[in-house]
């Protein structure tokens, strides 16, 4: 395949928009997106669209406003994974050598669509039965708990850690640092897990353009700019063989194909932008990734070394928890973060020396159930 780079990444901030309309947000995205990498709209050969809760054509509409209509575009829905979907897409259609410059948007309105906390389908046994997202997530942690003599506050300080590195994000729906009191004072929502555990509702846009080498070239574009080198999607079942919820073998096999892809071993990487929708989730997925031994990730976070100015910063965005998650974005959103991190732009929170990072997703059903999928993305300097 072709090699396949970012050319330009834009966001606006998250938050709840009462007054904008999906359309509003996404097009202010992708404008800055253009802008950062010097693309007229003529020059756009295929947009890719991720969102869930955007209805049919939501994409076509906004192309239709950056006045990019006549050309392919498709939208993407794979849950929290739908952003990062909509990046693979355009990467493999660069590296088969479809087109050589491609905008990727990831966007969503939730605000004024979701009351509380996202549920699986009703027609599903498990939702009948209670088993949603936060109650699955808070089993994980009882049973993280328990396996690995680990602590709730070990668990909490996920949050503090994230909602610290977000003070210095302007993009962040929440730019307050939490205290650890906080978190465990919380409102509790599902026991070990507080409100301060979960990452809110909320609006937001972000989004890339990809261009291949002759694609810059075609820009004008000289500078360093970070390659796409891996981007891994793996689908089916969250673990294999049975008793543990927190076996993550799904992460596992994702991870597995983007090093492969991207000829890189985990101890290469720099810097991580992860699926942290509850402070548990960031500390098994990293584990189910071979980031960090199995069953050290509340030490880590403890120690402060998944902290800026450790051994594997993780989430210098605020991720999810802080940053937020309107789910479509998610994924372009974590792309634009280490864009900014691999060519050191990211202000206070840059990490120091970022070669390697890498951004995960998944999108799909509580642990333990089937019907994920789990982008990994891998990009290099």
């Amino acid at each position: 395949m072709r090699a396949s780079y970012v050319a330009g990444a834009g966001m606006v901030r998250f938050g709840k928009y009462k007054d904008l309309l999906l359309e509003d947000l996404a097009e202010d995205a992708a404008r800055r997106a253009l802008a950062d990498s010097g693309v007229r709209p003529d020059q756009i050969e295929a947009v890719y669209f991720g969102h869930v809760f955007g209805g049919p054509v939501a994409g076509q509409r906004v192309a239709v406003r950056l006045g990019v209509g006549g050309i392919p575009v498709s939208n993407h829905e794979n849950y929290c994974a739908s952003g990062a979907t909509a990046l693979r897409e355009a990467w493999t259609a660069i590296g088969a050598g479809m087109f050589e410059i491609a905008l990727v948007v990831g966007m969503e309105k939730m605000s004024d669509r979701v009351k509380g906390g996202l549920t699986p389908d009703p027609n599903d046994l498990d939702a009948a039965v209670g088993y949603v997202m936060t109650a699955g997530h808070a089993m994980s942690a009882r049973r993280y708990i328990l396996d690995h003599d680990a602590t709730r506050e070990q668990i909490a300080m996920v949050s503090v850690k994230n909602h610290r590195h977000a003070k210095y994000n302007p993009y962040a729906q929440y730019q307050e640092p939490v205290s650890l009191e906080q978190v465990l004072g919380a409102r509790p929502i599902c026991e070990p897990l507080g409100l301060l555990d979960c990452s809110p509702i909320g609006d937001g846009a972000a989004a890339v353009v990809v261009a291949s080498r002759s694609g810059l070239r075609k820009l004008g574009i000289m500078g360093r700019r970070p390659r796409v080198s891996g981007c891994a999607l793996v689908s089916g079942r969250l673990r294999v063989g049975a008793g543990d919820i927190n076996a993550e073998d799904i992460s596992r096999r994702a991870g597995e194909q983007a090093y492969g892809m991207a000829a890189i071993d985990p101890s290469d990487v720099d810097v991580v932008e992860m699926h942290d929708c509850f402070t548990i989730a960031e500390i098994v997925r990293l584990e189910g990734l071979g980031l960090i031994p199995a069953g050290q990730g509340g030490r880590w976070v403890e120690e402060g070394r998944t902290w800026i100015g450790g051994e594997l910063p993780v989430n210098p965005s605020g991720g999810l928890l802080s940053r937020g998650h309107p789910v479509g974005a998610t994924g372009v959103a974590q792309v634009c973060e280490l864009t900014w991190q691999l060519t050191s732009q990211a202000g206070q929170r840059q990490v120091d020396g970022a070669q390697v990072g890498l951004a995960y997703c998944k999108g799909g059903t509580v642990p333990g159930t089937d019907g994920a999928s789990v982008s990994v993305v891998v990009m290099k300097n």
